[in-house]
């Protein structure tokens, strides 16, 4: 009769073991996996419409539903590499060089990566103007980007452990190109 207690133990342990696996696999990590293609938009809805787009190129990334808030910013991420864009409204005239400067105090405060090199000029598929350069730092790289129009800008930081972020640079460069924004 006293092994009904620890049979009962054992009972209530293998169903709480066995069910919260399987309420972890319903919840699932917070990752929604993206279509090559998908295209993304980020910024205060205007008309229905968020003002800034981007595509994803290939298949193999997923948006961080927690570290995204589409009303200001997109975290995709794939193999460790974090790519994000956020969308800056200005106070004041906007221009690349004003946003790439403001960038690289921020990465700095954050402390994990910084701008290590002098930017060079980019050109959208739609046209805006902006600048990339190189981030680097404990163990990860990557690149950040800006571009603007007259009324709103985004900033693109991208990295990850160095073979993961090599093997994805071409995509992150190529979804930085396809960055649109709505009059």
């Amino acid at each position: 009769m006293r092994w009904w207690g620890t049979g009962l133990v054992a009972l209530v342990l293998l169903v709480l073991g066995a069910g919260l696996t399987l309420l972890d696999q319903a919840l699932g990590d917070g990752e929604r996996p993206l279509r090559a293609g998908t295209v993304l938009s980020v910024g205060t809805e205007r008309g229905g419409v968020r003002p800034v787009a981007f595509s994803v190129p290939s298949a193999g990334w997923a948006l961080s539903e927690e570290g995204s808030s589409l009303g200001n910013n997109a975290k995709l991420v794939r193999d460790g590499v974090v790519f994000n864009l956020s969308v800056i409204v200005p106070l004041a005239p906007l221009n690349a060089r004003a946003l790439w400067d403001g960038l690289g105090r921020i990465v700095s405060v954050h402390g994990r990566v910084r701008l290590r090199t002098a930017p060079a000029a980019i050109t959208t598929a739609q046209g805006l103007r902006g600048l990339t350069g190189s981030l680097a730092g404990r163990g990860r790289i990557g690149t950040a980007s800006v571009v603007a129009d007259d009324a709103l800008g985004a900033t693109v930081t991208a990295a990850g452990p160095p073979g993961a972020y090599r093997r994805v640079a071409a995509q992150v460069q190529a979804m930085v190109r396809t960055i649109r924004i709505s009059p």
